[in-house]
């Protein structure tokens, strides 16, 4: 059973999961087989780990089907059907936490039913809900649909020969519904054509986006996306950027925080590639990390990412802004997942203290870290590597250089692309140490045109930098 797909998803379960997972297979609405029961029960108490021993059919058989001898086909079938509730439990809670869903659901049967007092206190209790909270995402402009929608059944249910004013409603929520998630999926799409080589069909967004240029009472969200979608298909038109950075400021903090998130992220990735071309960007990408991390908008959840946290300290390096980074380092490590704060927290004040060439201090840090992320073992590595060298430390150098090298090679976790990106760096750096005259100029060049590898300005540099004096 140990590979089974039954295991596999309810090894997924918290423990008060399994506790309502065991509630739901005894309950007679959903299950009445009593094997079930005893087959679910037998398996809480050895979740998530499921030791091998335990769970054998054989020995699970016999726990369930006491007295009886081992059926293979049987114990198939009743795995089968536990799997099958376990699945059907995962869509009911999901179903149940959606109040919305459950009550456009409940509206739609009052409609059919002729249950009118019911249909009409609900439906207004649903409205109310909705306005109250003033709901800001693809499942609001849905739910607004479908309420509209069931508001049309129960005007044609009723067989009244006058106006309807929800047809009407129902066709603007409809078009709300579809212009938001046009955009959005428009958006994802030439993100991802920028980062992969695909080519997706944009199908109708052209005529959306001309419809909705020429008027003015677009709802906020839709706008926003409007403008995402025409700042990723005109990035050097800034008009369009600039534009979404005045919707943002103005509505963001209304928009639900997962939409929120994702809008955060088309902008920054939209600064990406412009920082090449000066500080404009950097600043701009800076300040947008700033107000999304104080307003809770890049928060995956309850925590901020660590390539988030990073990637400000980063930003504000270039800017050169060193005691503001030193104050973000320490104010916001608790904002990071539990497991990964002290390593972020070493990792970044050690870059910090190498771009101040304070050099002590960056292996002081770098000495502490865990590494809990591979990401700050390599990255502490040849950073590490690069210390030895600013401080003439040769021989400490070359052994690391050593040890780094081997410790790539036999790692079987890293992708080969990603231990060819560090090899390079380690060949390269250790050619440089060589000050070979006659394979000078051909070094540079390699440095230069070696794809992947990791600092290549800073090797570059240190070429130059030697080929004064050789």
């Amino acid at each position: 059973m140990k590979n089974s797909k039954l295991i596999e998803l309810l090894g997924s379960f918290e423990p008060n999961e399994f506790r309502q997972f065991c509630e739901f297979v005894a309950s007679p609405y959903y299950n009445k087989n009593e094997d079930l029961i005893a087959l679910a029960e037998y398996l809480e108490p050895l979740a998530p780990n499921f030791p091998a021993d335990k769970i054998k059919k054989e020995v699970v058989f016999k726990s369930v089907f006491r007295g009886q001898a081992f059926d293979k086909k049987q114990m198939a079938y009743l795995m089968n059907y536990l799997l099958k509730l376990g699945e059907r439990f995962l869509a009911v809670q999901r179903y149940e936490k959606d109040d919305m869903l459950v009550n456009c659901h409940m509206l739609e049967q009052f409609v059919d039913r002729k249950l009118d007092k019911h249909y009409n206190y609900l439906h207004k209790k649903t409205n109310q809900a909705l306005e109250e909270t003033e709901r800001q995402d693809g499942d609001g402009y849905y739910y607004r649909y479908r309420l509209s929608k069931v508001a049309t059944d129960h005007f044609y249910s009723q067989q009244i020969r006058k106006f309807d004013p929800s047809l009407q409603m129902v066709s603007d929520q409809l078009d709300k519904f579809y212009f938001f998630h046009k955009l959005k999926y428009s958006c994802e799409m030439l993100n991802r054509q920028a980062i992969i080589s695909a080519d997706y069909q944009l199908t109708f967004v052209d005529e959306v986006r001309s419809y909705l240029s020429n008027r003015r009472d677009i709802d906020p969200l839709i706008e926003i996306y409007l403008h995402i979608y025409l700042s990723l298909s005109f990035p050097e038109e800034e008009v369009h950027f600039e534009k979404l950075m005045e919707l943002m400021e103005r509505y963001a903090l209304g928009i639900d925080q997962k939409t929120r998130r994702e809008i955060y992220l088309y902008a920054l990735n939209y600064c990406a590639p412009k920082i090449r071309k000066g500080e404009k960007y950097t600043s701009i990408m800076l300040d947008l990390y700033i107000k999304g991390i104080e307003n809770k908008s890049l928060f995956d959840e309850a925590y901020l990412s660590h390539w988030t946290y990073s990637n400000v300290v980063k930003l504000a390096l270039r800017l050169q802004r060193y005691e503001w980074i030193e104050t973000f380092i320490r104010e916001h490590v608790s904002s990071l997942p539990p497991q990964l704060r002290e390593d972020a927290e070493h990792y970044n004040l050690a870059e910090l203290y190498y771009h101040k060439k304070a050099y002590d201090e960056v292996l002081t840090h770098l000495n502490q870290l865990h590494f809990t992320d591979l990401h700050y073992h390599l990255g502490s590595r040849v950073m590490m590597l690069k210390t030895y060298y600013e401080q003439d430390a040769d021989e400490p150098l070359l052994s690391l250089l050593a040890s780094f090298s081997v410790f790539l090679r036999r790692n079987k976790k890293m992708s080969a692309s990603m231990k060819k990106t560090y090899l390079n760096f380690c060949n390269l750096l250790h050619q440089l140490m060589r000050r070979n005259p006659k394979k000078w100029k051909r070094l540079g060049n390699s440095i230069q045109n070696t794809q992947p590898l990791t600092d290549r300005s800073w090797l570059y540099g240190i070429w130059e930098a030697n080929g004064r004096s050789l």
